[in-house]
C-alpha cells in the first residue's frame, strides 16, 4: 500500500468520524493492593493540602471531607489495626482534626495537623506495603496510573463531563473534533483544583519512579505526556485533549516500560493486553488530521 493511498484512506477514516472502539482496549487497571495503597497516600497528602490552602472557607473544606471520606474508609481503619493500631487510631484522628481545625479557621493548627498526617502516612507506607512490592517499579507505575484516574475523574466532575474520561473507548478521532477545540467550562471549581493538583501529585510521584529506575527507556516521554497533562489542565483543555494526554500520550509507555500488565493481585491481571494496531490506528490519525490543521495554517 503505498503512502498516498494510506494517507487518502486515514481521512476517509476521519471524514467519516469512524475509529474502532471496542471497549476491550479501554484501560481499566485492576487492583494491586501494594499499589493502591502507595495512590492512597498520595491522594490523602493532596487532599489535605488543599484544605490547608482553604481554611474557614466551609464549603470547600465540606467538599474535601467527602473526597478524604472516600479515600480513608472504616475498612482502612480496620486493615490498619491488623498491623499497627497506633496508625489506625492517629491516621483517621489527624484526618478529622484537619477538617475540624479548617472549619474553625486555624491555619496555625491546620499545617501543623497536616505535617503530622504526613508523617504518619509515610510510617503507613512499610507497614501496608511488604519490601519486595515496595521496591517493584511495576507496583509503583501502576500507583501513578491510580492517581492519574482519579484527576481524570475530577476533571470530569469539574466540567459536567458526559463522558467517562477514564473510558479510552469513549475518545473521538474526527476532524472535526480534532479542529473544534473549545476550552471546557468549569462549573466544580473544588473539583477541578482537585483534578490538577491530583495530576502534578501523579507528576512527582513518576519523578520519584524515575530517579529509582534512571535507565528505563520510556521515562522521558512518560514525563513529557504528564508534564502536557498538567498543562492542559490548567489551561482548562476540552475533555477529549485531556483523554489523548493520558491514554495515547501516558498510558501505552506507561504499561511497556513498566511491564504493567504483569502487575496483578490474586493472580489477575491489573490491565488486558493492549491491542497495539488500534493504539497505532488513533496515532496515526491523530497525526494525520494535524497535519492537515498545520498545513491549512501555511495555506496549503
Amino acid at each position: 500500500m503505498n503512502k498516498k493511498f494510506t494517507a487518502l484512506l486515514l481521512v476517509g477514516v476521519i471524514g467519516s468520524g469512524l475509529i474502532y472502539t471496542h471497549p476491550a482496549f479501554a484501560h481499566n487497571f485492576g487492583g494491586d493492593e501494594s499499589a493502591s495503597w502507595l495512590a492512597k497516600v498520595a491522594e490523602i497528602k493532596t487532599e489535605v493540602s488543599n484544605v490547608a490552602k482553604h481554611v474557614g472557607q466551609k464549603d470547600t473544606i465540606g467538599y474535601y471531607s467527602d473526597a478524604l471520606g472516600e479515600y480513608w474508609t472504616a475498612n482502612d481503619t480496620r486493615e490498619m489495626g491488623e498491623r499497627n493500631t497506633l496508625l489506625q487510631q492517629e491516621i483517621p484522628s489527624t484526618i478529622n482534626a484537619t477538617l475540624d481545625d479548617a472549619t474553625a479557621g486555624n491555619q496555625s493548627m491546620v499545617n501543623d495537623d497536616v505535617t503530622k498526617l504526613g508523617g504518619y502516612l509515610d510510617e503507613s507506607v512499610p507497614v501496608r506495603v511488604d519490601k519486595d512490592k515496595l521496591n517493584n517499579s511495576t507496583v509503583q507505575a501502576l500507583a501513578v496510573t491510580f492517581v492519574i484516574k482519579e484527576a481524570l475523574e475530577k476533571y470530569g466532575n469539574a466540567v459536567n463531563s458526559t463522558v467517562d474520561l477514564n473510558d479510552m473507548s469513549q475518545m473521538t478521532m474526527s476532524n472535526d473534533s480534532m479542529s473544534n477545540m473549545a476550552p471546557s467550562t468549569v462549573v466544580n471549581a473544588d473539583a477541578y483544583e482537585n483534578s490538577v493538583s491530583l495530576a502534578t501529585a501523579a507528576q512527582q510521584m513518576f519523578s520519584s519512579v524515575t530517579s529509582q529506575n534512571p535507565n528505563v527507556s520510556g521515562n522521558s516521554k512518560i514525563s513529557d505526556g504528564l508534564a502536557k497533562l498538567v498543562r492542559d489542565l490548567n489551561n482548562k483543555s476540552d475533555v477529549n485533549t485531556i483523554m489523548m494526554d493520558v491514554h495515547v500520550g501516558i498510558h501505552p509507555t506507561l504499561i511497556e516500560a513498566y511491564n504493567i500488565q504483569e502487575a496483578s493481585a490474586h493472580g489477575t491481571p491489573a490491565v488486558p493486553e493492549f491491542p497495539m494496531p488500534a493504539l497505532l490506528s488513533i496515532i496515526a490519525i491523530a497525526g494525520v488530521v494535524l497535519t492537515t490543521r498545520f498545513k491549512s495554517h501555511l495555506g496549503f
